[in-house]
């Protein structure tokens, strides 16, 4: 009994059809890799890091003081 009460919030997309009426369409959510979602979350804190300790990355690695 408790199935109806809760409305569906799967995503959907609306498709026109040669009439004119308008159908919904129920959308698969892709499921994301473990490896690509742990790999974005270590780039995020290593963005996160690098803006702590105010360190910054040049296109040769890590900033050096060439003034000497």
């Amino acid at each position: 009994m408790g199935l109806f009460d809760q409305p569906d919030r799967r995503p959907v997309r609306v498709a026109v059809t040669s009439d004119g009426r308008r159908v919904q369409i129920p959308v698969e959510q892709p499921e994301v890799p473990v490896l690509s979602l742990i790999r974005s979350i270590l780039v995020g804190i290593e963005s996160l890091v690098l803006l702590i300790t105010g360190a910054r990355r040049e296109h040769g690695g890590t900033r050096k003081d060439d003034r000497t």
